[in-house]
């Protein structure tokens, strides 16, 4: 009789299990089975932007990771996430992520959380499969007292992985990456959103989207136990997705958009073979940051073979032009490139400083199967060059069908040094106003500044403020060809606009001269240092005196001379010393009566 019961008991337990029962609320652990959905909150996560989610996270997968096609559904709420007791999510095989609307994942107040795809074994079956993100959504933030909060996706020898109507929000690494894919394929990334990077100084070149080898120096995060193989990644496909900056209320650009795709080094001089298959299509990008360096670009690929960007939109709105665009780079003289397609793509006010794309194998075995073609480029710059190469046979490049805003095709005489683009707009056309807030602030016309060395490569001049009424930008011979060899300004006004912080400078010191608006970016004004300094004085000779230190980049009014003061005494409360940018020499200032300011040699 008690063997009876246990076979009945066993009959039911079968039969439970075939009725769908895979969880049960109030489990403290998760019971699944093939082709099962988990409710995230029903197993202990929650959404109240206060509880650390990763723990819990982590224990669901670490239930189910032996079974099949497993579902987390992540209800509407802000799951945060710290990396107080976990130093990173470890995923699994057979895993789907469904995201409801206003479901998030937050990461705040500096923390970092890394997504790992573990990597137990070399070979590209070595790592995991078959992970899906539907709408999902990771979000941080960023403060000046904690810094950059970061998600990252750490992906090592996986395949078929699948980002699908995602939003990576605030949340890139400040030294780039908001997915990794290394030594990975089959992975597609759709019709998501990226924005925001605050990137450090000396890694603002890096990627949202990072193309690489499986290589510890490639990951974002290292778990222990992975193999790494210097296997190249391929069959990478990046379709319908947006990369945008973090714009202020007044719609300026607050932190520019990620860089989008792209990698930069070679492993093990690529004798696993090199990344191949790349395909970067019907994406828009808008204010990625300006990379101003020679070799600097804001799509940067290095060995690389089937690489299409095609049907592209790449737009500046708030931010300046780079060095380039995009490069293609050939640094070994054993791997051959080939089949390199940049066609079909909008350039929107892009304005590179150096050119709009670029192919260099100088270093190179060769780059073949090049093709450029039904290209479009708007641009207010005229003589900037499209395509340029280095180190190419001219059979090796096919350039056509380029146009510029007006329809006029690009035609390149020599890829070596392409044919410059014709002037896209017609003289000085006026544009209309976007600006919904502008302050002008006016200065003695006799103060100055200093360009920067690349002023002139960098920015433009223009007969007002971007986004003023009837705004345009001078060309070259009305403008930068008259600035002077000592890089000397002359500057009376400063304006605050929807697009930016502005100077109006002259290039003589006649107060008629033609007057330019140039980006505050453009000029270097004097170095001012101040002090508390209380004294009590009586000034003796006559000299100016004015709101501010003279040459302050707020602008000095003029306020008279201590002659107006008599020969009373005054007190002195403050004391500053600029060095001139123009012949490095100190001045010392004093603040009287808390009001005005002199050179201290009126007292002396």
């Amino acid at each position: 009789m008690i063997l009876g019961f246990l076979v009945l008991g066993l009959i039911l337990g079968v039969g439970v299990t075939q009725t769908g029962m895979n969880y049960s609320k109030n489990s403290s652990t998760v019971v699944a089975h093939a082709d099962d959905n988990i409710n995230a909150t029903d197993q202990g996560m929650i959404g109240d932007g206060k509880t650390d989610n990763a723990p819990m996270l982590q224990k669901i997968l670490d239930d189910t990771k032996n079974e099949d096609n497993v579902t987390i559904h992540v209800p509407k709420g802000n799951y945060l996430f710290t990396n107080a007791e976990l130093n990173a999510i470890v995923l699994h095989s057979h895993i789907t992520f469904d995201f409801d609307k206003d479901a998030v994942f937050q990461i705040a107040h500096g923390d970092r959380m890394a997504f790992v795809y573990p990597s137990p074994n070399a070979g590209y079956d070595g790592g995991i499969s078959y992970v899906n993100w539907n709408n999902a959504t990771f979000r941080g933030d960023y403060t000046q007292d904690d810094g950059q909060s970061v998600f990252v996706q750490s992906i090592n020898h996986a395949q078929h992985v699948n980002f699908n109507g995602c939003t990576f929000d605030n949340a890139e690494s400040p030294t780039g990456h908001y997915i990794d894919i290394d030594g990975s394929h089959d992975v597609n990334i759709e019709n998501s959103t990226f924005t925001g990077f605050n990137a450090n100084t000396d890694f603002d070149y890096k990627e949202a989207i990072q193309v690489d080898y499986s290589n510890t120096k490639a990951m974002s995060y290292h778990q222990p136990g992975d193999a790494y193989d210097n296997l190249p990644s391929y069959d990478i496909n990046v379709n319908k997705n947006n990369f945008v900056p973090l714009s202020n209320a007044s719609g300026t650009v607050k932190s520019f958009a990620p860089n989008p795709i792209g990698q930069h080094v070679v492993y093990a001089k690529g004798v696993g073979g090199i990344i191949h298959d790349i395909h970067f299509t019907n994406n828009y990008v808008q204010d990625a940051k300006p990379q101003l360096s020679d070799d600097g670009a804001n799509i940067h690929f290095v060995c690389v073979s089937n690489l299409y960007i095609s049907n592209n939109t790449f737009e500046n709105k708030g931010a300046l032009g780079s060095g380039n665009y995009i490069r293609i780079f050939n640094t070994s003289p054993t791997v051959k490139m080939s089949n390199i397609q940049i066609t079909d793509n909008n350039f929107v006010n892009l304005d590179p400083n150096n050119r709009y794309v670029y192919f260099d194998n100088t270093k190179g075995a060769g780059i073949s199967g090049v093709k450029v073609t039904g290209n479009k480029i708007t641009s207010s710059k005229s003589n900037i060059p499209f395509v340029l190469s280095a180190g190419m046979n001219t059979g090796d490049m096919t350039v056509s069908s380029n146009t510029n805003n007006k329809n006029v095709t690009v035609k390149p005489t020599d890829v070596k040094n392409t044919t410059k683009l014709k002037k896209l707009t017609g003289k000085y056309k006026s544009n209309k106003a976007t600006n919904k807030n502008e302050t002008y602030v006016s200065g003695l016309n006799s103060q100055y500044a200093k360009l920067n060395a690349k002023a002139a490569k960098n920015y433009s001049l223009y007969n007002h403020v971007r986004g003023h009424a009837n705004w345009y930008i001078y060309n070259q011979k009305d403008g930068w060809a008259n600035a002077k060899k000592s890089g000397i300004v002359y500057v009376d006004m400063r304006a605050t606009a929807d697009t930016g912080k502005w100077y109006r400078i002259r290039f003589s010191s006649n107060p008629n001269a033609r007057k330019y608006w140039v980006r505050s970016g453009a000029l270097q004004f004097d170095k001012i240092t101040y002090e508390d300094y209380e004294r009590t004085m009586n000034p003796i000779k006559n000299y100016p005196m004015y709101s501010a230190v003279f040459n302050d980049s707020q602008l000095a009014k003029a306020a008279g001379t201590t002659a107006d003061l008599g020969s009373k005494s005054v007190d002195i409360t403050k004391r500053a010393r600029r060095v001139s940018v123009w012949n490095g020499k100190t001045t010392t200032y004093y603040l009287i009566n808390n009001k005005y300011w002199t050179r201290a040699s009126a007292f002396y």
